[in-house]
């Protein structure tokens, strides 16, 4: 969930081909086929042009106008073939091979498109298409710092551009230079506003902790939120994930998520692959592949089944929903990463559907064709999200869940899984979905994850004696004021030290300096490495409390050291981000550490550290894990299961979708208002 996903550029527009000598063979065929296509009529230009190429089978341009007439078709197999075949004949021609990588980049298939790219010829320039075309497939292999160097070739030829600014941004993110990030996308908002990259720009300071920069952006911020909410303007790949630790302004993440969203279903019905979009009929007479099975199907989208926090959470649950009653089907559009946990989630499923090199109508298409009844988004706004196969509407049930913690703004999914306290109801104006509750809590865990015995204060490189302060949370959620109220409770509790999981060097010196200018000195601030998940589990018992951060608080995290029985103090606001711990605490029995506001999180935070007592009770509370409601998979899966149930049922009977509240005489503790 770290990082917003790089935008991949839309289509581009490939550069004019030159004309045939007359004295070719074919040449005839070729100009009748060129007046065809200009005047719209495309069958019959593929027809005068596929007599071309037979007639001048060595002619790179007859083949390169059939390629370009057959992707408007949307014969993308005879448009790549057509386009392989032009490049072949013509190593020279810069419109051969840009077609030819655009089609192999849009079927996702970055390695063969950069093959085609470097297979230009030598002496050919590459000028401002190629580079933002080679770019753009680096990206998509994960190459950052390639794909760094190829945008700063272009920004060197064209100062000004704003794409090649953006993507540099975002590659940069990718290579944790979260301040040098920063700074392209301010640069972006400096030479257009209206895309609102200061979004980014905010986003990706408070990565590094360079509170002055994100103070500096604060007016072109609050312009762009006022641009955002007339809901006419977007920046290219727009996020509104940045927004989720700027602000617990619920309205404005529903309102930058409806922005997204609608970029979203526009790029996903007009792209090369999406065919002719035609909203399926309401009811089962949209969906015939789903009437005719016998269970109901439910698919998992996502390109996180593999080591990661989703699938470690998620896994148990899938290996538990009822057989008898559904068919489960997991939709993975990333990489396999050959791990247990990967190998787990495959054996968990009726069915594992790789995707990776599918495009996105593709994958939709798949998806419809299964028979899906219930679609389930576990990406929102993260890192490469496909939301975009939700807005073809391949499912009649589309519902988001687990990992991005807002709304989807998209008027193609109809529910958001909650609970009471994360998402009351008399909170549904902050979400495009309907709320389907869970009774006890939203987040599902696994029981049978490791529970290693604790490491050594010694090993961790903390005190022995001091009362420590822990926060495992990324840096970007560390916002001016949160920090501000970590020092305060340092001065309140003498010889207290706070250990933080910053490893980057200079993230680490920009908090000890903010940590000086409030009077803590740098032994104080302890900075926790990144280790493997079964060591940090066992460093977790070494702290004494965990210190949530605001507005986005721990969410998995807090999940791993209540676990490890860790108790956790967090804050509740009004947005989903800031309302998780508040959740998870109460399905531990500990809704009083779920407090209000600073003022409480302060005075609770400095009494547990001198009541050594009431702190001691509360980590016996959490001493057996599996007696907590949090922790109880088994019920969990059956209350899931029965929560889909009602969705299908309602879909069935003709009904739109509505709120689903929960049986809350199965939850057994007070809901925070």
């Amino acid at each position: 969930m770290s990082f917003v996903a790089p935008h991949r550029p839309a289509s581009l527009r490939i550069g004019a081909a030159p004309r045939a000598p007359a004295a070719e063979p074919g040449h005839a065929q070729w100009t009748r086929g060129v007046e065809f296509a200009r005047a719209g009529q495309l069958d019959a230009a593929a027809e005068a042009l596929e007599r071309a190429t037979r007639q001048g089978p060595r002619v790179a341009l007859y083949w390169l106008n059939l390629a370009s007439v057959r992707r408007r078709q949307r014969r993308f197999d005879d448009a790549l073939r057509a386009a392989k075949r032009a490049f072949e004949l013509d190593r020279r021609s810069a419109v051969a091979c840009h077609l030819l990588a655009e089609l192999q980049r849009q079927r996702n298939r970055p390695a063969l498109a950069l093959a085609a790219l470097q297979a230009l010829a030598a002496d050919v320039v590459c000028d401002e298409q190629h580079l933002l075309l080679e770019g753009s497939v680096q990206m998509a292999l994960g190459a950052w710092q390639a794909a760094a160097l190829v945008f700063l070739k272009l920004l060197a030829l064209k100062p000004a551009h704003i794409e090649a600014h953006q993507q540099l941004g975002f590659a940069l993110a990718n290579l944790a230079r979260h301040a040098d990030a920063a700074e392209c996308f301010r640069t972006v908002s400096l030479l257009e506003p209206a895309l609102c990259s200061v979004i980014y720009s905010a986003h990706y300071s408070s990565w590094a902790c360079d509170w002055a920069a994100v103070a500096d952006d604060a007016p072109r911020l609050e312009a762009a939120m006022r641009l955002l909410s007339t809901g006419v303007t977007g920046t290219p790949g727009f996020s509104p994930f940045c927004l989720l630790s700027l602000t617990d302004d619920a309205q404005a993440h529903r309102g930058a998520a409806q922005v997204a969203a609608a970029q979203v279903a526009r790029e996903a019905r007009r792209g090369d692959f999406a065919g002719a979009f035609v909203p399926p009929e309401p009811g089962p007479a949209g969906y015939p592949a789903v009437a005719a099975k016998a269970r109901v199907r439910i698919g998992f989208v996502s390109a996180d089944f593999r080591t990661h926090a989703t699938s470690l959470l998620l896994v148990r649950t899938l290996e538990r929903l009822d057989r008898s009653r559904f068919e489960v089907a997991l939709y993975s559009h990333g990489v396999d990463d050959r791990s247990a946990l990967r190998e787990r989630l495959v054996g968990a499923v009726d069915e594992f559907v790789e995707c990776r090199t599918m495009s996105v109508a593709e994958q939709a298409a798949r998806i419809r064709a299964d028979g899906t009844a219930i679609l389930i988004d576990l990406s929102g706004y993260t890192a490469s999200s496909r939301l975009g196969v939700f807005a073809l509407r391949p499912a009649p049930v589309q519902v988001l869940w687990l990992a991005y913690p807002s709304t989807s703004g998209a008027d193609f999914i109809d529910y958001v899984i909650g609970d009471p306290v994360l998402t009351p109801l008399e909170h549904a104006a902050d979400f495009s979905e309907k709320i389907a509750q869970l009774p006890v809590c939203y987040e599902p865990t696994d029981e049978q994850r490791e529970h290693p015995a604790a490491s050594t204060r010694a090993q961790a490189g903390l005190p022995e004696g001091a009362f420590v302060y822990a926060c495992f949370n990324q840096s970007y959620k560390i916002t001016e004021p949160v920090f501000a109220r970590w020092c305060r409770i340092l001065h309140a509790v003498p010889g207290s030290v706070l250990w933080l999981l910053v490893p980057q060097p200079a993230i680490q010196a920009a908090l000890r300096g903010h940590a000086a200018a409030h009077g803590i000195g740098e032994e104080r601030v302890i900075f926790a490495p990144f280790v493997a998940p079964t060591e940090h589990l066992a460093r977790l018992p070494l702290a004494d409390l965990f210190l949530d951060t605001f507005p986005y608080g721990a969410h998995t995290t807090c999940s791993d050291a209540l676990w490890m029985g860790l108790p956790v103090l967090t804050q509740v606001g009004r947005s989903f981000s800031a309302r998780v711990a508040a959740s998870l605490l109460h399905a531990v029995g500990l809704p009083e550490l779920a407090v209000i506001d600073e003022h409480d999180y302060e005075r609770l935070a400095v009494l547990l550290a001198n009541d050594t007592a009431a702190l001691r009770d509360i980590r016996a509370h959490l001493a057996e894990p599996l007696a907590l409601p949090l922790f109880d998979n088994a019920r969990f899966s059956v209350e899931l299961g029965e929560l889909f149930s009602r969705m299908v049922e309602r879909w069935s009977a003709g009904d739109a979708p509505e709120h689903l509240s929960a049986d809350q005489s199965a939850h057994p503790f007070t809901v925070t208002p």
